[in-house]
């Protein structure tokens, strides 16, 4: 009942961390990595937690790979030219789409 509303809020809080903690790269890490697991226990199943890991686990390659190939550039390079956090980023809004989709499921579902 309250997962829709917990999800939705964590996934403007990450937007509010980086804002907040835009200077903070290692707490802006511990921010949103604290909202994915906030999001991770609302919406909890094994492929949620399939799917968090493997884009945490994506996300590190594709961004190292983009910023070594100047696709793009950080001003916090961390570890390997990105921020901390940007991988997590990647997987809180995964489980924000995954759970946009359920949402948008059941409407379709209760007017058919």
């Amino acid at each position: 009942m309250f997962k829709w509303p917990i999800i939705s809020l964590c996934g403007i809080l990450n937007f509010v961390a980086l804002i907040a903690l835009k200077d903070h790269s290692q707490i802006a890490f511990f921010a949103i990595l604290a909202l994915g697991v906030i999001m991770l226990i609302a919406s909890w199943s094994v492929e949620h937690l399939i799917v968090y890991v493997s884009l945490v686990l994506i996300g590190i390659v594709i961004e190292i790979l983009s910023v070594q190939q100047g696709l793009w550039s950080y001003s916090s390079k961390d570890i390997y030219g990105i921020p901390f956090w940007v991988p997590l980023l990647w997987s809180n809004f995964a489980l924000f789409i995954i759970e946009l989709k359920e949402v948008i499921d059941d409407y379709l579902r209760g007017r058919a």
